[in-house]
């Protein structure tokens, strides 16, 4: 009974001992093989451990996640952005390559404008110049013309007039002829302050000097005017009374064996080879001498009032008669072979203040 009572005693232990191991214990795990078996204890500590490692890997991910995807939109954002950057630049760098294109073209427009500038003022200059030489010729010509329209107004009033009022006549036909050719003419205020106002700039010089050369012409032709005005009424005997002719017997005073035919001959000979030709005053005067000689034959001699005098000889007509006022290139006569010649031509003398001169230096 004794040892009974022990054993069950030893058992209850060995039990209440196994009861407080199994409580220390949530999960029991008994795993059999083939040389035996094995028992595993999962304690409470164990299992919360897990538990705290598995929510510590599945955070970990999910934050790796996140912070995965933030950075791949982060990258995503950032190569929008760079693409963004380079379309910017490759914009830039166009129109970087514009604007040198459109310097470059802008100093050439500078350049041509800065020659059509010199250009026009070069052609403005000339045409200034020209006038004021006009001018200085007309205002010497009425010096001129007064000294010798002293003694003329004595014997011929009108005439007087005329030469006294030709200075102004010329000055005025000067004056209101360029002013009527360009006076009207009005050039668009130029501003330069853009590239786009260089090629407008550029436009408007063009046609600034194409007006400057229409103006030219048309100062030509009136500068042309009042110099044949000038050589109308001019007292100085210029070029040969005939546009057609051959010299066939030059100008020889002192008889000079190895000029011409050696004989003395106080003027030249204008050969028309047969031809009745119209012979003109070469410089305006008044008649003083219209007749016929037996040497000369019909002849015409002009005083031109400064110590000019011309004669024009062997004429087959005469057209003009003492007292007559001539004009520089006003037909007097006609050419013939009248008093001593031997064939159609116009005998040609110059003479100032009475000394015979050779017609070759008034050409």
């Amino acid at each position: 009974m004794a040892e009974n009572e022990n054993f069950s005693k030893d058992n209850n232990t060995e039990n209440t001992q196994a009861e407080a191991k199994a409580d220390k214990h949530l999960i029991t795990l008994h795993l059999s093989h083939k040389n035996g078996s094995k028992t595993l204890h999962l304690r409470k500590g164990h299992l919360i451990a897990a538990s705290v490692a598995a929510l510590l890997v599945l955070g970990g991910g999910a934050y790796a996640g996140v912070s995965y995807l933030q950075a791949q939109s982060r990258l995503t954002n950032s190569q929008e952005q760079l693409a963004e950057m380079e379309k910017e630049n490759r914009k830039l760098t166009q129109r970087t390559e514009i604007l040198e294109n459109e310097n470059e073209e802008y100093t050439q427009h500078i350049n041509e404008i800065q020659m059509k500038t010199e250009e026009l003022e070069n052609k403005m200059t000339e045409l200034e110049n020209t006038k004021q030489s006009l001018a200085e010729e007309i205002n010497n010509m009425s010096g001129t013309s007064t000294d010798s329209t002293a003694t003329a107004s004595a014997e011929n009033g009108d005439t007087a007039c005329a030469e006294a009022n030709l200075s102004t006549a010329c000055l005025s036909i000067l004056e209101n002829g360029s002013t009527s050719q360009s006076g009207e003419k009005t050039f668009t205020a130029i501003v330069t302050t853009s590239y786009n106002k260089a090629t407008s700039l550029s436009a408007q010089l063009d046609k600034m000097n194409v007006m400057l050369d229409l103006t030219g012409a048309s100062f030509v032709d009136v500068a042309t005017n009042v110099t044949e005005t000038l050589a109308q009424y001019s007292n100085v005997p210029m070029g040969y009374p005939l546009e057609e002719y051959v010299i066939s017997t030059e100008f020889n005073p002192d008889g000079n064996a190895a000029i011409s035919d050696g004989r003395v001959h106080k003027g030249v000979d204008l050969s028309t080879r047969s031809q009745i030709l119209p012979i003109s005053a070469t410089a305006a005067g008044t008649v003083v001498e219209a007749t016929y000689h037996d040497d000369y034959g019909y002849y015409v001699k002009i005083d031109h009032g400064n110590g000019f005098t011309t004669l024009y000889a062997h004429n087959s007509e005469n057209l003009v008669e003492v007292g007559d006022t001539v004009k520089k290139g006003d037909v007097i006569a006609m050419t013939g072979s009248t008093g001593m010649s031997t064939g159609v031509h116009c005998h040609y003398e110059i003479q100032l203040n009475g000394i015979y001169q050779n017609p070759k230096d008034y050409e």
